[in-house]
């Protein structure tokens, strides 16, 4: 227990007024306090003032730059009455305001586009796009694939080796060798925080950590390697990673090899914000947790057979998807209540978040209609009625534009959710899509890949 007397305290500034020589201030201040010297003469050594505050300056700069058992070194002074602000500070103050803004945002939204629910019948311009000739061929089949975000790097894993491309020009090969022999490769994802690193697993549990020179910065071992799903970075810390196994989640510093957090019985992860995560248990409780808090912070009761959660963008929103009683419902982690629920009288196959600048939007597929719900508002703004079958949904999320959405199965169409026009790709199959910025989209083929620009 820390206890501070009024009259230690007095005593310690009269001896830093000796000190500095302000005698008279020194004197002054001792006979209006009442202070008896003879008290505490014996105990209190010069300097000790300052000795005091500088431990509390260096307890304080612990405290603003440790996240998740890592200490993050600053450059920037820490000063006794001026607030501390540096690059660390103010991502991690940025990610607080960021969060209370949206909560405020979400409300003035949904008021503000309550006047433009006039039809729900979406009627589209189909636009007929051709890929093949633009394709870029590969020699062998791509097996993985990653993008990174903030390097305009695409990694692409063929036979025995992985290939970074940039700019259609590949930059670096790495064999995918492990000690003196090929191994085949089951996961690689570049880091979400600064896209500085990539980390490889193989399929014998081997792990690498790497940087986009394919300079080796950790080497490490996966124990159950065979029961590991996929593993997920944290989105704001470089060196913490979630491997998601059959039925448990291992959180670790991969720099330390080091468990930070072990869950069983668990079917479902997702990352939040900094160290915070959720996750759904075989009882389908869907628990908010912090990496060195044991107790959840939050926990809601999701339908039984619920088979997915998934965060909007802006991690402000979850919904849950019970495809056993076809019902999704909306939560906004304030409270153990769900805030709305979507149900419809067809098959609900897929649902996705697409988002804009001022909306949250949820994409909901059935075989016949794909429905676009406002979130906030709580209705569907527009119904588009499907004409093939569909096998997967992508949503496009970009920065400055209005929502899409890709559906890939008897074709490939991208559709504008807002200005009602629909793209048909002539192209093969993709196996994967994703947006790489506001007017380009990766598609990658089974030996080739294109980036598609928007006219």
């Amino acid at each position: 227990m820390i206890v501070i007397k009024t009259e230690e305290l007095n005593y310690l500034i009269y001896t830093y007024f000796l000190e500095q020589g302000y005698s008279h201030s020194a004197f002054a201040l001792i006979n209006e306090v009442k202070i008896d010297q003879q008290f505490y003469r014996d105990d209190v050594k010069p300097g000790q003032l300052i000795n005091l505050l500088e431990k509390a300056l260096l307890f304080q700069q612990l405290q603003d730059h440790i996240q998740i058992n890592q200490y993050y070194e600053c450059k920037v002074p820490q000063l006794l009455i001026q607030k501390h602000v540096c690059q660390f500070t103010e991502k991690k103050q940025l990610a607080e305001k960021q969060e209370r803004r949206d909560r405020e945002i979400m409300i003035q939204n949904a008021l503000m586009r309550s006047q433009e629910f006039v039809s729900r019948n979406g009627q589209t311009m189909d636009l007929n796009v051709e890929l093949q000739q633009d394709l870029i061929q590969l020699q062998d089949e791509i097996l993985l694939s990653d993008w990174n975000v903030q390097k305009n790097i695409l990694a692409i894993y063929q036979l025995n080796c992985i290939k970074f491309i940039q700019n259609n020009q590949i930059i670096q090969i790495m064999p995918t060798v492990v000690g003196e022999s090929f191994s085949r490769v089951k996961l690689m994802k570049f880091d979400r925080s600064s896209g500085n690193n990539m980390l490889i697993v193989y399929e014998n549990g081997a792990a690498k950590v790497i940087d986009t020179t394919i300079q080796i910065i950790k080497m490490f071992n996966i124990k159950n390697a065979g029961k590991l799903l996929d593993f997920h970075w944290n989105l704001n810390w470089p060196n913490v990673v979630a491997l998601i196994f059959e039925k448990d989640i291992e959180i670790v510093d991969i720099y330390k090899c080091q468990t930070l957090k072990y869950l069983e019985n668990v079917i479902h992860f997702e990352w939040r914000h900094f160290d915070h995560f959720i996750v759904m248990d075989l009882n389908y409780y869907i628990n908010l947790m912090q990496i060195d808090i044991d107790k959840p912070q939050l926990q809601l009761k999701a339908e039984l057979e619920t088979t997915l959660i998934e965060f909007n963008k802006r991690k402000t929103l979850l919904a849950s998807f019970s495809s056993t009683l076809n019902i999704i419902k909306i939560w906004t982690l304030q409270n153990d209540e769900y805030v709305f629920e979507i149900t419809d009288d067809q098959k609900i196959l897929q649902f996705c978040w697409c988002s804009s600048q001022n909306a949250n939007y949820l994409i909901t597929l059935t075989s016949q209609t794909l429905n676009i719900w406002d979130v906030e508002f709580g209705q569907i703004k527009s119904t588009y009625e499907i004409d093939f079958n569909v096998t997967k949904m992508v949503s496009m999320d970009l920065l400055n534009d209005t929502p899409q959405v890709i559906l890939i199965g008897e074709k490939v169409v991208l559709y504008d959710l807002i200005n009602k026009k629909r793209r048909v790709f002539n192209c093969d199959t993709p196996n994967k899509v994703l947006r790489i910025n506001d007017e380009e989209i990766l598609f990658i083929f089974r030996s080739s890949y294109i980036v598609y620009k928007k006219n």
